[in-house]
């Protein structure tokens, strides 16, 4: 029983700590190296916690390990390797930190569209996908920004923490949440191509993601009403 509760609350639990991390990132990571560690750490536990309650089949399960032991071992290189020569290693995890999140997003999606039955806990993970979409393409900009660097456009003022691996993510999340919401651009923007392309993609899958769940989610629940299914007792 206590197990049954537990993962019916799973997509709660992943994005509670999804967002402490992207609240507490900004303010606590350029502090120190110990408080940057403990957030490095944190992503650590976020995908592996999302690599067991995601992917349940047995074939996305080795294609996320696959992807997620480099995405480990080049951020721990981050921590061993001189400043300078971080570039490689922040392009690799990057890159693979998009494939992961891009692969989750397109598996929690796939489980929305095979349910009959919507649960609570369905909603969130539904929520959880938005997130986490958000956080894949905030690295694809990061990602952009060490190849292209003057495709972005940043306050003067903040162009230090472009320096900084916490403070370049948090400025990234930053961008990528205000566009997938269609907030407007204030301290960072785009300046050129190719983030002129990657900005209204964003945009659009945001609607197109918003849209769709939606209408799923009322179609499930016009569904069950006529059918008299009741959640809490599946």
């Amino acid at each position: 029983m206590v197990l049954s509760r537990g993962r019916g609350r799973k997509y709660l639990v992943l994005l509670v700590t999804l967002v402490f991390m992207l609240v507490a990132q900004p303010l606590l990571g350029p502090l120190h190296i110990l408080a940057g560690a403990f957030f490095d750490g944190l992503i650590a536990a976020i995908a592996t916690y999302a690599f067991f309650i995601v992917f349940e089949e047995r074939w996305q399960r080795w294609v996320a390990l696959a992807v997620m032991l480099p995405v480990f071992a080049s951020n721990v290189v981050l921590y061993a390797v001189p400043v300078h020569v971080h570039r490689p290693s922040a392009v690799v995890y990057h890159s693979l930190l998009i494939v992961f999140l891009a692969f989750a997003v397109a598996v929690i999606l796939k489980g929305i569209f095979g349910k009959r039955v919507i649960h609570g806990d369905d909603v969130l993970g539904a929520f959880t996908g938005y997130m986490l979409a958000a956080v894949a393409w905030a690295n694809l900009y990061a990602l952009t920004y060490l190849l292209v660097p003057d495709a972005f456009s940043v306050k003067p003022e903040l162009v230090g923490r472009l320096d900084q691996w916490h403070g370049r993510r948090a400025l990234f999340d930053y961008l990528s949440f205000a566009t997938l919401t269609g907030l407007g651009y204030t301290d960072i923007a785009p300046a050129g191509p190719p983030v002129y392309s990657l900005t209204w993609l964003e945009v659009m899958f945001g609607q197109f993601y918003m849209a769709v769940v939606v209408a799923q989610f009322v179609g499930l629940k016009l569904a069950q009403a006529i059918r008299g299914d009741h959640p809490e007792a599946k």
